[in-house]
């Protein structure tokens, strides 16, 4: 499946999906402008966007879609408090974590939590190769 043919994939996924699913999307390194784009037209407002690596700026009214980019590049630190985050009142939040990365790779090499992971990925795109999982 060619990259133009897996980008298509996204709005029809970001519609079809239930409201409060949290998801993963996995996209070729230079993707997340496009993934970005897609998220702000048809994610549930306010979407907001939190760009990582930086500082993990979670809203506290937990309401509408956050974007988080590069989720691959948060710090020990930065999982815990985003997991700990989403397990207290998120009902009312859809989380879309973008990353080129593999996280279950970085999951097997100890990297990156393995609960965080199941909690971000519970319904997961990758646009590399056009194949979801949920």
């Amino acid at each position: 499946m060619t990259s133009e043919a897996t980008d298509h994939l996204l709005p029809v996924w970001l519609a079809a999906q239930r409201p409060r699913h949290h998801f993963l999307v996995r996209c070729r390194r230079g993707g997340f402008p496009s993934v970005a784009a897609e998220v702000m037209s048809l994610g549930t407002p306010p979407v907001r966007l939190c760009p990582l690596p930086g500082p993990l700026d979670l809203p506290s009214d937990k309401e509408g879609t956050l974007l988080l980019n590069d989720v691959a590049a948060l710090g020990l630190g930065d999982q815990i408090a985003l997991y700990d985050w989403l397990g207290t009142g998120a009902a009312g939040l859809r989380v879309i974590s973008v990353t080129a990365e593999p996280l279950a790779a970085l999951v097997a090499r100890g990297a990156f939590l393995e609960g965080l992971f199941h909690r971000l990925g519970a319904v997961q795109l990758d646009l590399t190769t056009g194949e979801f999982s949920s």
